[in-house]
């Protein structure tokens, strides 16, 4: 007999429905996936003309932001995701477009003060995204190498969303980890190496302005109208487990080391810092095993951010 109630033919949502997604086209699974429209609304009381009372509202511009989660996957052939490649690509040169589809984004492009709150919602893809933060880490303790990416966008134009579902069926493939992982740098081959992670910044400026009502009701819409990079920053973290008669020399005690060139490898992809900025190593003393902790900023050029292979690099 069937389920009495609301149970009866229903299908909850779950996880499991917004795991995939597609990043300029190419199809990717992640671990975890946050994607929300925002938007500031507030109530200001502060007027005169306005009395005691609630009585002007102020709308602000509307903006997507979101974080995920993924392992570092290959294929039988040891080449990267193409989906992970584009999310890298872009987060080291930011002004490259980026498009992001997922089946879950339901979103109103209009003006939110002209439509009712909750009607005229549409599947709509995000065509316009900057990533914000990207890492990469890796330790022996990880399962997987594991990137995650957070970032803010807008719907540049009114398209839908490309439906999220993988190419073919044979959609399988390895994540590297700490056993795929090769480390060196000009000093040292790093042998001691205990977990690492890599971090790219990206400061957004988000712009807004505000339509007049003269203008045709199809063509206003309150989103942002378009996102400036003001900076980039590239830092990595490492630790070394320290043994006694090893790796003494190498202590890093600050400064700019040129062509330096730390590189790590996972796979066949290559991360390298020619030129960091160290900042001095940190030694705790503990009744644990010693590691030393080395962090460090790369030293980039004007056009570096504007062009790829100035950090990731792919051998394939």
């Amino acid at each position: 007999m069937p389920y009495p109630g609301p149970i009866n033919n229903h299908e909850g949502a779950t996880g499991l429905l917004i795991r995939s997604l597609k990043v300029n086209n190419y199809y990717l699974m992640v671990d975890e996936f946050s994607i929300n429209q925002k938007q500031d609304i507030e109530i200001n009381q502060n007027f005169i003309q306005g009395g005691p009372g609630a009585a002007i509202s102020n709308i602000g511009a509307k903006r997507f932001e979101g974080s995920l989660t993924c392992p570092l996957r290959v294929d039988r052939n040891g080449n990267l995701d193409p989906a992970v490649k584009e999310l890298l690509k872009h987060a080291e040169s930011p002004m490259t477009a980026l498009r992001i589809d997922t089946n879950h984004i339901a979103s109103h492009y209009g003006i939110t003060a002209g439509s009712v709150p909750t009607i005229n919602n549409e599947l709509l893809s995000l065509n316009c995204v900057l990533i914000k933060n990207l890492k990469i880490s890796c330790s022996p303790d990880d399962e997987y190498a594991k990137l995650t990416a957070d970032f803010v966008g807008m719907i540049d134009g009114k398209i839908n969303l490309e439906y999220v579902a993988p190419s073919d069926a044979t959609y399988l493939k390895r994540a590297l980890s700490w056993l795929d992982l090769d480390a060196y740098r000009e000093e040292s081959q790093m042998r001691s190496l205990s977990g690492f992670s890599i971090n790219i910044e990206n400061e957004s400026e988000t712009h807004a302005f505000l339509m007049p009502i003269t203008t045709a009701v199809f063509q206003r819409n309150d989103q942002i109208q378009f996102i400036g990079v003001k900076a980039t920053k590239w830092t990595g973290e490492m630790n070394e487990v320290m043994r006694r008669g090893m790796e003494l020399h190498q202590h890093i005690h600050g400064g700019w080391m040129v062509n330096e060139n730390l590189t790590f490898k996972l796979g066949k992809l290559q991360i390298t810092f020619h030129h960091p900025l160290f900042n001095i190593s940190d030694v705790p003393l503990s009744a644990k095993i010693l590691k030393r902790t080395t962090s460090w900023t790369k030293i980039q050029s004007p056009n570096e951010p504007m062009t790829a292979g100035g950090l990731f690099t792919f051998n394939e």
